[in-house]
């Protein structure tokens, strides 16, 4: 017998098909005009610190966690890794939308910029106000990989 393993009912539906589909189509499009820029974040829990030899480093911690750090950065092919930030605490759409804000001011005038994200729930309120004209932001499709069968 092998464990069973529970995959969502919607990741490969019709509609989340033409989602793909659709994303897919825009990309095509968009990518001899526009400079990409892919956006995300990454939580980081420190787990190495530095003590005497013979002593076990220890972090005094309240509850089950340190403190919660959150590096949000750009990426895009033609410079790499374009822009980053590192706050205290968690993602939440008002940072992620002066990210963006701060990100478009480094950015060459009159460049087209399209910003592509998740569907995280910070992102999912990105209104993008603030953002110049040139600029478009773009939601992936929904997605799911696991890297549980490559561990």
């Amino acid at each position: 017998m092998k464990k069973l393993k529970d995959a969502p009912a919607v990741r490969n539906s019709d509609r989340t098909k033409a989602q793909r589909l659709d994303f897919a189509t825009w990309l095509l499009q968009n990518t001899q005009h526009c400079n990409l820029m892919y956006t995300d974040e990454v939580g980081i829990i420190r787990t190495r610190a530095q003590a005497r030899r013979g002593d076990r480093p220890v972090r005094i911690v309240q509850g089950r966690r340190g403190q919660n750090l959150t590096m949000t950065f750009g990426v895009n092919v033609v410079n790499g890794l374009d822009h980053d930030e590192l706050h205290q605490g968690g993602m939440t759409a008002e940072r992620f939308n002066q990210f963006l804000h701060d990100t478009s001011l480094q950015c060459n005038p009159g460049q087209e910029v399209c910003f592509i994200f998740d569907n995280a729930r910070a992102h999912g309120r990105a209104a993008g106000d603030n953002l110049p004209a040139q600029f478009e932001m773009q939601y992936l499709p929904p997605y799911q990989f696991t890297f549980s069968k490559y561990l």
